[in-house]
């Protein structure tokens, strides 16, 4: 047998670990920040986007008709004011001391006020009687009410005529001054029966019709008289009240055969049309019976002629000065055109379902539009086309927006069912849908509120 020799085996000896997971660790343990430093310049780069994006909501805001807050998802409804709080809010005021004073008419026995309401809960603060019936069972037949100013206001100057109950026995009027501040009557003085008042800026127009024609007073708010202007057209029959108004810094009167435009600073007659109206920038459009439109300028004087019909603008913060949005019929359809005011030339156009439910703003030189199934952005100076959504039908008239977003009553995937959606200013996208409360079937805004109430218009509710 031969002999074998069995050399002693080594043990083995620890393994090395591998430097792949050391690695792996020591890297994790140098850039595990790295993704939390991502996550946390994400949100703060969101942060100053929705700061920034705030900052300039809050700009847009200071013009008149953009809701004063930013609306969110879900909506809260609280019950506002009574069943006559409506009627006050389209007469409405804001005073200085932050109420909405508007005029109230309630009926046979009981005379006219301002009344005051709280803006959070639509609760009556305080009222002031402007009516005097001659009897019991009279009633005031007509009173409207002005403050001669967008900004919060110190007095209102109200015409009133009050009568008998039914048509018997002669009517009186009289010019009321409410003074807001210590919410109570200042002033009255009897005026012709059945004249009316408005107020622009610091002029006090009166209106007395007679039966050649009519004869307009421009007076200082204190008294002393500027100007009188007789206008031989006698107030159209059909006109009980309402026949002298101002809108765009003109005062208007109707008259049997055209509307007239006065200038209430010296009593100027600025022009006269079957219609007449203010455009943007106070321009005067007349509307004749036949042929094309006349864009006459804010004086009256300009001769310019328009292949269709001014869009209603609100709000309007007066950017992109010297344009002028139209609809205007196109074959079997219509388009939204920019037109330059001074010309009447058409600089840009684009198709648009214009109709009773579209609505328009103009904010910071851009036009926004609704269409029945669309919302869209356009440079309202060159018409470049900045987004445009398809969009659920649209429900009411209009378009609302908060500064952020653009707001559209709707009716969702074609139910019954009414919905607020909000579309972003910047890109169009849809940011959110949300139902709106049981009961509400109408939105509306005013001064910076948003309202709904239900198919009566007596019960209310302010939105947040």
């Amino acid at each position: 047998m031969a002999e074998v020799q069995l050399d002693d085996v080594a043990e083995p000896g620890p393994v090395a670990p591998s430097r792949t997971p050391a690695r792996a660790r020591a890297l994790l343990r140098r850039w595990w920040p790295a993704p939390v430093a991502v996550v946390l310049a994400l949100v703060a780069a969101q942060v100053v986007a929705d700061r920034r994006d705030e900052a300039a909501a809050e700009r847009l805001r200071a013009t008149p008709g953009v809701l004063a807050e930013t609306v969110t998802a879900p909506l809260e409804a609280t019950p506002w004011g009574t069943s006559d709080a409506m009627g006050l809010l389209m007469s409405g005021t804001r005073t200085a001391d932050g109420l909405i004073a508007g005029v109230l008419t309630p009926g046979s026995g009981e005379p006219a006020a301002v009344v005051a309401l709280d803006p959070g809960t639509g609760e009556e603060r305080w009222r002031a009687e402007i009516g005097v019936l001659p009897t019991e069972d009279g009633y005031t037949r007509t009173a409207s009410c002005t403050s001669g100013t967008d900004a919060p206001a110190e007095t209102l100057w109200c015409a009133v005529t009050d009568g008998p109950a039914g048509d018997a026995g002669p009517v009186t009027t009289r010019l009321v001054e409410v003074d807001l501040a210590a919410r109570a009557v200042a002033d009255a003085r009897e005026l012709e029966p059945g004249a009316e008042a408005t107020v622009v800026a610091d002029v006090l127009v009166v209106g007395v019709r007679g039966d050649d024609g009519v004869v307009l007073t421009g007076s200082d708010v204190g008294g002393a008289e500027r100007w009188r202007t007789e206008i031989a057209d006698p107030v159209d029959p059909s006109f009980w009240s309402g026949w002298l108004v101002s809108a765009g810094g003109h005062v208007f009167v109707q008259g049997t055969a055209a509307t007239w435009a006065v200038d209430p600073a010296d009593g100027r007659i600025e022009a006269d049309a079957e219609a007449l109206y203010a455009a943007r920038g106070d321009a005067l459009v007349a509307v004749p019976t036949t042929g094309a439109l006349r864009l006459l300028g804010p004086d009256g004087s300009a001769t310019a002629t328009l292949d269709g019909y001014p869009l209603y603008l609100s709000p309007d913060d007066g950017s992109a000065p010297g344009i002028q949005p139209v609809s205007t019929p196109d074959g079997s359809g219509s388009v939204v055109r920019g037109v330059e005011a001074s010309t009447g030339r058409a600089l840009w156009e684009r198709p648009g379902e214009t109709g009773p439910r579209s609505g328009y703003l103009l904010l910071d030189g851009v036009l926004y539009g609704t269409d029945l199934t669309a919302v869209w952005a356009v440079d309202a100076l060159t018409g470049a086309e900045r987004w445009s959504t398809t969009a659920p039908p649209v429900d009411g008239t209009g378009l609302m927006t908060d500064g952020r977003h653009l707001l559209r009553a709707e009716r969702e995937d074609g139910t019954a069912d009414l919905v607020l959606s909000a579309y972003d200013l910047g890109s169009g996208r849809r940011a959110w849908t949300t139902p709106v409360p049981d009961g509400v079937e109408s939105l509306w805004s005013w001064d910076g509120a948003l309202y709904g109430y239900g198919s009566s218009g007596r019960d209310m509710v302010l939105l947040r």
